[in-house]
């Protein structure tokens, strides 16, 4: 069983400016630092064309992991993420997957960013599972609810990317 997981966010950018931020392995990093730390780590990154993969490596601080997810873990979590990409200037199409090292947490879905009137918007839809008896549901469920509150700072810092680089373009 997994738990389906569906955001979207409208930016005022267009797609090319969404596709040449994609193709920067420092866009990648400064989206999830969303605390600011800067233990996100690009593990990996790859550009062949319209194409781009990149893995990322980000440790979640205490406090920030769900008690039920806590209770499973021992040491720090430590999120990988892989992102592949197709780029292009009407749309930008993805994949993600996402695992938790020694948990039985993982997550997998598609990503888009398709133009709009104003701008572009983002869209993430994930199947998130947590294989385990009885606790899966409640592990999924939390974290969801873990997803949803970073998505803000999320937004966010995709937001002051994709302004600096209108800027200084």
């Amino acid at each position: 069983m997994s738990t389906r997981l569906a955001l979207s966010r409208a930016y005022p950018y267009g797609v090319p400016a969404f596709a040449a931020a994609l193709a920067e392995p420092e866009f990648h990093r400064v989206k999830l630092d969303v605390d600011g730390s800067g233990r996100i780590d690009v593990v990996a990154f790859e550009r062949a064309g319209r194409r781009v993969r990149v893995v990322l490596r980000q440790p979640v601080p205490p406090g920030q992991v769900p008690a039920v997810v806590e209770r499973l873990l021992s040491g720090v979590l430590v999120i990988e993420r892989t992102e592949e990409w197709t780029l292009g200037p009407e749309r930008c199409e993805g994949r993600a997957r996402v695992s938790v090292p020694n948990t039985p947490i993982s997550a997998d879905g598609t990503m888009s960013v398709v133009g709009e009137d104003a701008g572009s918007r983002l869209a993430v839809d994930l199947d998130i599972t947590a294989a385990v008896p009885l606790l899966g549901g409640g592990i999924e469920r939390s974290v969801v609810t873990g997803i949803r509150g970073l998505t803000g700072r999320e937004h966010d810092r995709i937001s002051r990317w994709l302004a600096d680089e209108e800027r200084a373009g």
